[in-house]
């Protein structure tokens, strides 16, 4: 008997220990925003699609996520970011200002662009759900996003070859393949004021984010144009 509640208390001992370690390993990822060892995350990537925003970093739940200043016309690249359901802020690079602010819910494996679009009056976020299947065979994968704020009905063009029709304002178009090769991207505004051209070498097995940005009729850093952002 007495070997027996030895036993008993031993076991009990450790039972208790490894949950104390299991209790303090939980309480430091907690306490450790960039810790994703062993747990539910997803990716976020900012693409900063305003004219008149400054540089800006984007903040999950007031975790920085993205580090680095994204400009006008330029995107962070991924990074990780627990799942669920949590505030999305973009502020300036400084942190001094909040740009822009959202709630969304974030589903595990998954990657998300977040967006900063719009004028200095009425800055917003747009959210898009990054479809990272491979394309087929000889083939690239390209979303359509219109991120300028005012025009109306801008199809995206290789040339004068439709790829991608009219989308309104904020409007964000399912993925297309298309054949991989040299491309002259343009947005066409109500299939009339054209957007300066982007040359770009679309890869097979590539997946591209492609936007009309700016403003039509802008000049300088907000003429109209087209961005793009290899996603994969």
């Amino acid at each position: 008997m007495k070997n027996f509640t030895s036993a008993f208390k031993l076991t009990a001992r450790y039972a208790f220990m490894g949950l104390l370690s299991l209790s303090l390993f939980s309480s430091c990822k907690k306490d450790d925003p960039y810790n994703f060892e062993e747990t539910l995350h997803s990716r976020v990537n900012l693409i900063n699609a305003s004219p008149d925003a400054p540089a800006a970093r984007l903040y999950v739940d007031d975790v920085l996520r993205t580090p680095n200043g994204v400009n006008f016309g330029e995107a962070s690249g991924y990074y990780d970011t627990f799942s669920g359901t949590q505030d999305v802020i973009i502020k300036s690079a400084s942190g001094e200002a909040t740009l822009a602010t959202t709630n969304a819910g974030f589903d595990v494996e998954t990657s998300y662009t977040y967006m900063l679009i719009g004028q200095n009056s009425a800055l917003s976020i747009l959210a898009v759900n990054d479809d990272l299947a491979a394309p087929a065979s000889g083939k690239a994968k390209i979303r359509y996003v219109n991120a300028s704020p005012n025009s109306s009905g801008v199809t995206l063009n290789n040339g004068s070859t439709v790829l991608v029709g009219a989308q309104n304002y904020r409007g964000v178009a399912p993925t297309v393949e298309v054949n991989a090769g040299n491309y002259t991207l343009r947005a066409y505004n109500t299939g009339a004021f054209p957007s300066a051209a982007a040359t770009v070498n679309l890869e097979s097995g590539k997946i591209y984010t492609v936007y009309a940005k700016g403003l039509v009729g802008g000049t300088g850093n907000s003429a109209f144009s087209v961005g793009v952002f290899t996603n994969k």
